[in-house]
């Protein structure tokens, strides 16, 4: 596991940290954004969807709840409820770029359909998982309007035996 944190995370969070030195601020205070995002989770290989809520309450500070659900793949499927802090700084007009840092809890389930032919009939296996964590990573956002922006963000969710990176892209309604 600490190999995976020097090889990944710190160059990731100096990429980040050098990016936003020259940054001027981006969302105004008090935006709030609703929004929906598909993507990619790691620990199954599948897909899943979140919805998600931003508020930005101070420059460069928002918090970014979201709640969502990983789709069943390799006989595997989660709900997953993230807390996220994104440090948001404007690179060009209408474009931000942000690291974030936040809590995690998932709840996987594994479910094993098995077939006895001693017995003929069906049966299935079911096992649960609620892992807390933290999340790293970080985005992008790219403002069509004012009221409305795509973002794309990747982060990693380290927990004990579900960690894995969730990559996604999202749209939101900034009101």
């Amino acid at each position: 596991m600490k190999s995976v944190c020097k090889k990944i995370l710190l160059p990731l969070s100096l990429a980040f940290g050098s990016l936003l030195i020259p940054a001027s601020a981006s969302a105004q205070t008090g935006e709030k954004t609703l929004g929906f995002a598909g993507g990619y989770a790691s620990y199954n290989g599948g897909g899943y969807a979140d919805l998600y809520f931003q508020y930005t309450f101070a420059p460069h500070i928002r918090i970014a709840p979201e709640i969502g659900y990983v789709f069943r793949n390799d006989c595997k499927s989660a709900f997953i409820c993230s807390v996220d802090v994104q440090f948001p700084f404007r690179i060009a007009r209408g474009f931000n770029i942000y690291p974030l840092a936040g809590l995690t809890l998932n709840s996987w389930s594994w479910n094993h359909h098995h077939h006895d032919d001693d017995w003929d009939d069906d049966w299935d296996d079911n096992h649960h998982a609620t892992r807390g964590g933290f999340d790293f990573g970080g985005g992008f956002d790219v403002y069509l309007t004012r009221q409305l922006k795509l973002n794309f963000q990747a982060k990693y969710s380290l927990m004990n035996d579900t960690g894995g990176w969730f990559l996604n892209m999202g749209i939101g309604y900034n009101f």
